[in-house]
């Protein structure tokens, strides 16, 4: 697939994929993604505390003395982005169950491009009920091989009924 100047085409350019709207309905996991994982995300861009309450509101709101830009990474986010990838970094990510009451079971599995080694762990998410709150972590790690640039590819969580995908891009320097 090519782009409009007929240049092979990116996920930049296609995106995540496609919406199902009633898959949507229900995902099975989600990445509740918080009110303050915004507010980080504005500190580790750079904003001041002062700046981020004057827009939200939020007053008793105070960022990290260690916020920093590559830390955009860490924000609680159905998608992976990392910028700048010199040999390795571990992300971490927490879903909740929204899927069944009674338990389930959700397996792994990676598609990653040459030279990228990417490993999840744990490998299996085992909810007990809904609501449940599981964090795993994501270690990406440069090979010899890799090419500097993007690399692009997706984890995805399975029960036998969900597919959750996770998208990553990862920029190799």
């Amino acid at each position: 697939m090519t782009n409009d100047s007929n240049i092979w085409a990116s996920p930049f350019d296609i995106g995540a994929g496609e919406v199902s709207p009633v898959g949507a309905l229900n995902p099975g996991l989600i990445y509740d993604t918080t009110m303050d994982d915004y507010l980080l995300f504005l500190c580790n861009l750079g904003f001041k505390a002062s700046q981020i309450a004057s827009v939200s509101g939020n007053q008793a709101f105070n960022c990290s003395p260690e916020a920093r830009e590559e830390m955009i990474s860490d924000m609680n986010y159905p998608t992976i982005a990392i910028s700048g990838l010199k040999s390795s970094r571990s992300i971490k990510r927490t879903v909740t169950n929204i899927g069944s009451a009674s338990g389930s079971v959700y397996k792994v599995t990676v598609d990653s491009p040459q030279g990228l080694d990417v490993k999840v762990s744990p490998s299996q998410l085992a909810f007990s009920g809904t609501s449940d709150k599981i964090t795993y972590s994501v270690m990406f790690t440069a090979s010899g091989k890799a090419n500097k640039g993007y690399a692009f590819g997706s984890i995805t969580w399975a029960d036998g009924t969900h597919n959750v995908r996770t998208p990553f891009a990862v920029n190799i320097s």
